[in-house]
C-alpha cells in the first residue's frame, strides 16, 4: 500500500495488517495523486516491492 503522507482524503489506517495479512506500506511526501505528484519514487516503491517478491 502506497500512501500520500500529505492526503487528506484517504488518511494512513493504521490498522490495516489486521485485515491484509503481509502487507507493505509506503508513505511518500505527497497528496492524493501520488503517481501524478511523484511518478519516479512510485515506481521506485513498487520496483523495490516486486524485487522482494523473488
Amino acid at each position: 500500500m502506497i500512501y500520500g503522507d500529505q492526503d487528506f482524503a484517504i488518511p494512513r489506517f493504521e490498522r490495516l495488517a489486521e485485515f491484509v495479512p503481509n502487507v507493505d506500506v509506503a508513505g511518500l511526501d505527497c497528496g492524493h495523486w501520488i503517481q501524478e505528484e511523484m511518478p519516479e519514487e512510485t515506481n521506485q516503491v513498487i520496483s523495490e516491492w516486486l524485487e522482494r517478491q523473488g
